[in-house]
């Protein structure tokens, strides 16, 4: 894989046994409609089986791109590219690529969206826009587009419309992308992770990092956040 990488700081495994027993039975039905959300993504319901392979971390391996749309001088829209792992790719190949042309052409692209990537809405499409740390509400997607790279691997592209525009200016602006279960592992692409469109006469960088604030799974993992500053 070849996304921006840093080493996560993990806690030791004994967190797991003082975990707390009524927090986690409260968090049971949170963790089986996010289970739901990626098993249908997954195309594999055996994601929530039982089975002692479906307990293992991670499954499945992604690389993003995020591109911060602007409308005026404040961000309105994120267009995302992901780009999947091998194996995953030949899963969904084999599901919906029917006629074996390596592309996903009219019906075959409305198939993956609607059956292995609109229930990841339910989860905020895994992506989490935090304006001074209060993480803002996703309103929609548009322009769904799966396609297949050169090397194989399944492609989505697609945007992702705040329900209410942010102001890179004035308040703190993270993007993170991330499976708070993690049975998706997500990195930012190592070449242009961040990139901005529509910021006339705004200058606009970014910073790379861990996102030690909001750590995932059990608390063991942090994921990658970058952090967006603009004048």
């Amino acid at each position: 894989m070849t996304h921006w990488r840093v080493a996560s700081k993990v806690k030791p495994l004994t967190f797991l046994v003082k975990a707390s027993r009524s927090v986690l039975r409260g968090a049971r039905f949170f963790r089986f409609t996010h289970r739901i959300a990626i098993a249908a993504m997954f195309g594999l319901v055996a994601i929530i089986a039982s089975a002692p392979a479906a307990r293992a971390h991670p499954h499945v391996w992604l690389d993003t791109q995020a591109t911060m749309i602007f409308t005026g001088k404040k961000i309105s829209a994120i267009r995302m590219v992901w780009v999947f792992d091998d194996m995953f790719s030949l899963t969904v190949m084999d599901q919906f690529d029917h006629n074996h042309d390596r592309r996903f052409f009219d019906a075959e692209n409305d198939e993956v969206r609607d059956n292995a990537f609109i229930a990841l809405a339910d989860i905020g499409f895994l992506t989490y826009l935090r304006r001074n740390e209060k993480v803002m509400k996703i309103a929609g997607f548009q322009d769904f587009v799966a396609d297949i790279t050169d090397d194989g691997r399944v492609k989505y592209s697609f945007t992702l419309n705040l329900a209410e525009p942010v102001d890179p200016i004035a308040d703190q602006i993270g993007l993170s992308v991330y499976d708070s279960e993690y049975y998706i592992d997500v990195g930012f692409a190592k070449d242009n992770p961040i990139s901005f469109s529509g910021n006339d006469g705004i200058t606009c960088s970014y910073k790379m990092g861990e996102d030690d604030k909001h750590r995932i799974y059990y608390d063991m993992v942090s994921p990658q956040r970058a952090d967006i500053t603009c004048h």
